[in-house]
């Protein structure tokens, strides 16, 4: 895509330059009758072929220059088609995850994931994962856990939400084997978040963000900081503070092309 739009652009520049050049011309022809004109054949006559190419080369060189500082500053991969890219890879999670299939961006062949659900309740949907069979799996889980996992109600926190999350792993390994895993890190929220939940704070998400990163280590799966890329970014949350709007998942989707290919 970026080579046709640097060859389109490099013929549209070297258009503009013959169309200069032969304008300047004509307007010389014109006015030759003047000293003006002539001065301006003179000039037309010391331009050789060769510097009307060095521009064309020069403009090319300074359009490429911005595609590649353009590429690397950005994770937009351009119009891909997210569907058919990840249609060997299996999403996991909760509603935050729900919503690449809500949103049409992922088919809902290759989302599975329930509102409210956490590293424990993911154990039921392996046999379903074990029938689909993806080469690539990518689990997002601690938003709901954050919750699940206090320790002032139950006894069990994160800790413990890091050992059921080693068990869930273990447990996928078994029956799919050469599926690739990537643990994407819990998201962060905004303020009013404690409206829904007193535990839903950044200070509790970090701690299990941290504990995600030490499930990776210890698995030998694959950690992908997602949380960075959005950190401070509250336009792309919804009101709830919780759950995110489109941009997001299109964020989300480009950054994961860098790991899976």
């Amino acid at each position: 895509m970026r080579r046709k739009i640097l060859s389109i652009l490099t013929l549209i520049a070297a258009f503009y330059l013959m169309a200069t050049f032969i304008t300047g011309m004509l307007s010389g022809v014109f006015k030759d009758k003047s000293s003006y004109g002539k001065d301006y054949l003179i000039q037309l006559e010391n331009k050789s072929l060769d510097e009307v190419e060095d521009k064309i080369e020069s403009y090319r060189n300074e359009i490429l220059a911005a595609s590649n500082t353009k590429e690397n500053e950005s994770t937009d991969i351009g119009d891909i088609n997210y569907a058919k890219y990840y249609e060997n890879t299996v999403f996991m999670g909760d509603s935050i995850t729900e919503a690449l299939s809500e949103f049409a961006l992922l088919d809902d062949y290759n989302v599975i994931c329930n509102k409210g659900d956490t590293v424990v309740k993911a154990m039921q949907n392996i046999e379903k994962l074990q029938g689909i069979n993806p080469k690539n799996l990518v689990l997002l889980y601690g938003m709901n856990d954050v919750i699940e996992f206090d320790s002032n109600l139950s006894g069990q926190d994160s800790n413990t939400f890091k050992e059921k999350y080693i068990e869930l792993i273990n447990s996928i390994k078994e029956v799919l084997p050469r599926t690739n895993i990537y643990l994407v890190s819990p998201l962060s929220v905004m303020a009013n978040a404690v409206d829904t939940n007193y535990r839903l704070t950044n200070e509790n998400l970090n701690e299990f963000r941290l504990k995600v990163s030490e499930v990776a280590n210890a698995t030998g799966c694959t950690y992908i900081d997602l949380a960075s890329m959005v950190e401070g970014k509250d336009y792309l949350h919804e009101q709830d503070g919780i759950h995110y709007k489109y941009d997001f998942y299109q964020i989300w989707l480009n950054y994961l092309t860098n790991y899976i290919k």
